[in-house]
């Protein structure tokens, strides 16, 4: 595969993923239109690479925002909430 047709799937993951459609879905056509086959397992790790790198973006973008907001108690709160929810996951696993 060649660089510019995983920066063309980069671009179509980029627009689709804010949008209320399946950035998923979009990549896999693009994938089956450039005569790609998605279910190879590097077309795979390319499909969650490219989310990895959206969600990425979105929590640079947004950080001071974020860091603005989450500070103090409410932080350490949500913490507290996500480590008791993963200790029961893995209890009920």
């Amino acid at each position: 595969m060649t660089f510019i047709k995983i920066c063309v799937l980069a671009v179509i993951q980029g627009i689709c993923e804010l949008l209320p459609v399946s950035s998923s879905a979009h990549v896999v056509v693009a994938e089956k239109l450039m005569g790609l086959d998605p279910t190879q397992p590097d077309m795979t790790l390319l499909l969650v690479m490219l989310h990895t790198g959206t969600m990425g973006a979105v929590l640079l973008y947004f950080w001071p925002r974020w860091k603005a907001r989450f500070s103090g108690k409410l932080l350490k709160e949500l913490v507290a909430a996500t480590a008791a929810t993963g200790v029961l996951g893995l209890t009920l696993k």
